[in-house]
C-alpha cells in the first residue's frame, strides 16, 4: 500500500497567506462600504434637517398675522419684530397653531428666530401677552449655522435691516408688516443659502380683552385652528 502523504510546511504557510490576503482584502471592502453608508447616512439626515428648518421658517413667516403684543414689562411689541443687534432675529406672530387638545386660547402664536452659537433656533411662547414668569420654549432647528443674515422689504420697495423701519408713527408702526423677506444663511456643509419671501398682505387684527383671565391674554375668541 501507498504511504498518505500530508501538506508540508511550506505548502501550509503558503495557504495562510493566502487566506490572510483574501480576508484583508475583505475586511477592507467591508469597511469601505460601512464608512460610505454612515457618511451618506449623515449627509441625509443633516440634508433632511436643513430641509425641515427652512419648511418651518417659511410656514411661520407666510402665516404672519398683524397682532402686536406685550412683553413681560406690559411694552407693546409690533407684529413682527426684526432686530439686528446682538445678531439677526426676528420675531412674530402667526396663525395656524393647531389645538387638538380644544384648550382656551387663541390661534395664534408668538415665535421668534434667532442664532445661538451655531445652533439656529425657533423659541415660541405659549401666551401672546407675556407675564413676569412667561418663558419660551426652545425648538433646535439647524446645526452648523454660521452667519445669518435677515433683511426686511418696505412697501416702497426699500431694503432694510431692521423692522419696523426708522420713522414708524406710532401704533401704526406695531401692525405694519414687509412686503418681502430675505434670508441668507451660512452652513457650514451646504455655503450660503438664500431665500426670499414675499409676505401676504394681511390686514391687522382685530384685538379682544383676554378671554377667560388667562395668563397672557391671547387676543381673540379660542378656537380650534387646522394644521398649518
Amino acid at each position: 500500500m501507498k504511504r498518505s502523504r500530508g501538506f508540508t510546511l511550506l505548502e501550509l504557510l503558503i495557504a495562510i497567506a493566502i487566506f490572510a490576503l483574501l480576508g484583508l482584502g475583505t475586511y477592507r471592502m467591508l469597511d469601505s462600504v460601512l464608512r460610505t453608508d454612515s457618511a451618506t447616512r449623515a449627509h441625509e439626515q443633516q440634508l433632511r434637517e436643513l430641509v425641515r428648518a427652512m419648511a418651518a421658517f417659511e410656514r411661520d413667516v407666510l402665516q404672519v398675522v398683524a397682532r402686536p403684543v406685550r412683553d413681560p414689562f406690559g411694552d407693546a411689541r409690533p407684529a413682527l419684530l426684526g432686530e439686528e443687534v446682538g445678531g439677526a432675529a426676528v420675531e412674530l406672530s402667526r396663525a395656524g397653531w393647531r389645538n387638538p387638545l380644544g384648550r382656551v386660547r387663541a390661534g395664534v402664536q408668538r415665535v421668534r428666530w434667532q442664532l445661538s452659537g451655531e445652533q439656529w433656533q425657533r423659541r415660541y411662547w405659549n401666551v401672546l401677552d407675556q407675564a413676569q414668569d412667561s418663558q419660551p420654549q426652545v425648538q433646535q432647528a439647524l446645526h452648523g449655522v454660521m452667519r445669518l443674515q435677515l433683511r426686511y422689504q418696505d412697501g416702497l420697495g426699500a431694503w432694510h435691516d431692521s423692522w419696523p423701519p426708522p420713522g414708524g408713527r406710532g401704533d401704526e408702526a406695531l401692525v405694519v408688516l414687509p412686503q418681502a423677506l430675505e434670508l441668507v444663511l451660512e452652513h457650514r456643509r451646504y455655503g450660503e443659502l438664500r431665500r426670499l419671501l414675499r409676505l401676504p398682505e394681511v390686514p391687522p387684527q382685530q384685538q379682544a380683552p383676554a378671554a377667560g383671565g388667562e395668563e397672557g391674554g391671547d387676543a381673540g375668541e379660542p378656537q380650534k385652528e387646522p394644521e398649518s
